[in-house]
């Protein structure tokens, strides 16, 4: 979907009710939240990091970061440092299922020209929560809607974000992300959706560039390095929570997938810092 289709149709279907809004330093520790979050950089430079790979973020950056997805912040030590975080839950966007706003784990936008508007809407927002005003949470709601729209208008023309409207796609995606560690075979998920096999794996390529089995895996995969580092469960519980009942088989595709064995990942976050 194009730009001009963005701004024509009303993209949410349920707004958004406000989880939490801070204002201060950065969340160095990797976590994971159940809810999308926005992370804005109002003053300062630093990084910001996920589970593969480490990006700069500076002055005027808005990350919009995908439930689920392991990351963290690090701002370099300057007095001035401002970063806000802000969640929100039962969000609803035309054609995506409940909570998810962008089709990637995160995006890093920067918001240019824009910057003094999404740094008074986060202001606002953050004032209308601690000041307790009479019709605060209407305010607060309404901000949190304008602040929603602006930052996807902003991702539509930053990174082309597109909003699919397969619905047998989202329904199979959200199977999939439900169900992840119980899914036997694909053939279970096609007599579960009422779904070809053949039509099922033909819009996982064109949404994803990917085959479902494929999907499952990394979605397996994901869930068991948030395991490896944010519990002590021994490999073979965290092998049985991914839906791998074979120990020896999780170590074998997760070796494949990160170039090492899930014990030595942990050991090597843990000596890096990264846990």
């Amino acid at each position: 979907m194009g730009t001009d289709s963005f701004s024509k149709k009303n993209i949410i279907k349920q707004r958004p009710d406000l989880a939490y809004i801070r204002k201060g330093g950065a969340d160095k520790e990797p976590h994971t939240h159940d809810h999308p979050e926005f992370i804005f950089v109002s003053n300062g430079s630093g990084r910001f990091e996920t589970s593969e790979n480490q990006y700069p973020i500076k002055t005027g950056d808005l990350i919009i970061c995908s439930k689920g997805t392991i990351h963290s912040e690090y701002l370099f030590d300057t007095p001035e440092n401002a970063i806000y975080h802000l969640g929100f839950v039962k969000t609803v966007l035309s054609g995506m299922p409940e909570d998810e706003i962008i089709n990637e784990p995160f995006c890093i936008i920067h918001t240019g020209n824009s910057y003094e508007t999404v740094q008074a809407y986060f202001a606002n927002i953050l004032a209308e929560k601690e000041t307790k005003q009479v019709c605060g949470k209407m305010v607060q709601a309404d901000l949190l809607r304008v602040l929603l729209v602006t930052a996807l208008r902003l991702a539509v023309y930053d990174i082309g974000m597109a909003y699919m409207p397969n619905r047998s796609y989202f329904e199979a995606k959200d199977y999939f992300d439900k169900n992840y560690a119980h899914i036997k075979s694909i053939e279970q998920v096609c007599e579960q959706l009422k779904i070809n096999k053949f039509y099922l794996t033909h819009i996982f390529k064109e949404q994803l560039n990917m085959p479902p089995i494929k999907y499952l895996q990394l979605k397996r995969i994901e869930r068991a390095k948030q395991l490896l580092l944010g519990t002590s469960l021994a490999i073979s519980d965290i092998a049985q929570k991914c839906g791998y009942p074979d120990t020896a088989y999780f170590c074998r595709v997760f070796k494949k997938s990160e170039g090492t064995t899930p014990l030595h990942y942990k050991l090597h976050m843990k000596r890096s810092g990264g846990i």
